[in-house]
Parts: structure tokens; C-alpha cells; sequence
């Protein structure tokens, strides 16, 4: 399946942009009349007839929309790794599991206080492309932990962390099932103490997410896995 990304939808008419264009008409080579696909990262995919190759802005007919329930209402808010290959990575999979919200926290303990919002799009559209699914997370820009928990959250609240002297649940007891979701990832060494309080006191609850002390990346695919396997 040829699967292309666009957001130029206009009635039945469907217009690429210059990398996609390309794409479509200089590697693929692909020709007027041929069917392709195209996703509008809102859930829905297009079966489409191409009507100009231009390799600068192709042009496509819609011939069937087909709308796909594919996320499962879970945010995940999360310092991004020192080491950007490993944030990128779990943005890359979470992607591919079905992530509706992506929120990059600084916390007391975050090594990266900066990202490039661009390079980031990016890469969430490509894991998108290429595990052939039609909804794009929405990225939030990175945000201080303290004014993010007081924000408004109409959904279940969680924090994972390894402080074994604090209460912690696990999260098969606590989540409801099909209703949404937000977890909190820390960082590298962790959240401090005085940030899993004020979460608390937000009205998040302390989970744990097994025995073995996870990375970063690894603490948030386990949580979207989990929750997934707890829609089923």
C-alpha cells in the first residue's frame, strides 16, 4: 500500500505537499490514474486516484474515506531523555500503540529542557506512515511539572515512580477501563519526592509499573502497553 500524509483536503480533492509530492512522483514514480492511499492524521484514511503527478503538488481524487477508531484516550506526560535518541525512540513506539496526547515535562530532575517541536512533528508523522495508522498525537510544547499537574484533566490521573516507602498501586487496580487516561513518566533519577507529593495532592495516583527500575523510555511504552492490554 502506497500511504501518503496530507492535511490540503478540500471537498473530494486531495493536494501533497512538495515532500510527498515528490516522494510520490520521483522515487515511487507512480502515475496518473493509479490508486494510493492517504491519511489525514484525524482518524481518517482516503482509497485515492492520482490526478497530477507533479512532483512539486500532486493532486489526488477521494474516492473512499474509510474513518478508523484506533487511539485508546491515553496521554502521556513525560521528561524527555539527555539522550535525544532515546526520547525520539519512545515517540516513534508510543506513536505506534496508539497515543492520543504527548506532553514533555521539566521536572527538578530533567537533563533536556529543550526540543525541537519540527523534528519532533516529524517523526511522530513517519511512525504514524509507516504503522499504517490515520490518527497523528498531538505534541504539547514542554511545560514546568509544577503548573502542568494544577491544569484540568477530565480523565484518570497517574504518576509512576520508585519511592518503595510511599503508597504506590498497581496500575491493573486502579485503571477503569475505557476511560481516559493521563500518566506521568519522571526522568532519569526519577521525580523528587516533593514533586510525587504535589501530584498527590493534584489529585494523581501513585502507581507502580512492576519491580524492575525502568528507563524513561522504557517506564512510558510499558504504561501505553499496559493500558492498551487493559482496553482489550
Amino acid at each position: 500500500m502506497n500511504l501518503f500524509y496530507a492535511t490540503a483536503i478540500h471537498g473530494a480533492s486531495i493536494e501533497l505537499d512538495s515532500e510527498e509530492s515528490r516522494h510520490l512522483a520521483k522515487v515511487l514514480r507512480l502515475k496518473e490514474g493509479e490508486i494510493v492511499h492517504v491519511i489525514n492524521g484525524k482518524g481518517s484514511r482516503f482509497e485515492c486516484k492520482i490526478i497530477s503527478a507533479n512532483p512539486k503538488k500532486a493532486t489526488l481524487q477521494i474516492i473512499n474515506e474509510e474513518k478508523l477508531n484506533e487511539n485508546f484516550g491515553l496521554s502521556i506526560a513525560a521528561a524527555p531523555t539527555k539522550n535525544l535518541n532515546r526520547w525520539e525512540w519512545f515517540l516513534e513506539k508510543s506513536t505506534e500503540l496508539g497515543v492520543d496526547t504527548i506532553y514533555p515535562l521539566n521536572t527538578f530532575h530533567s537533563e533536556r529542557k529543550l526540543l525541537k517541536h519540527e523534528r519532533q512533528e516529524r517523526i511522530l508523522i513517519a511512525a504514524m506512515k509507516q504503522s499504517y495508522k490515520a490518527t497523528l498525537p498531538q505534541l504539547i510544547e514542554i511545560e514546568k511539572f509544577e503548573r502542568f499537574i494544577q491544569k484540568d484533566y477530565k480523565g484518570q490521573k497517574f504518576i509512576a515512580h520508585c519511592f518503595e516507602h510511599l503508597p504506590r498501586k498497581k496500575l491493573k487496580e486502579v485503571f477503569v477501563q475505557n476511560k481516559p487516561a493521563l500518566v506521568l513518566i519522571g526522568p532519569e533519577g526519577d521525580f523528587s519526592e516533593s514533586e510525587v507529593k504535589q501530584a498527590n495532592d493534584a489529585g494523581f495516583i501513585s502507581i507502580s509499573l512492576g519491580k524492575s527500575r525502568l528507563r524513561t523510555e522504557t517506564a512510558a511504552i510499558v504504561a501505553c502497553h499496559s493500558i492498551h492490554l487493559l482496553n482489550e
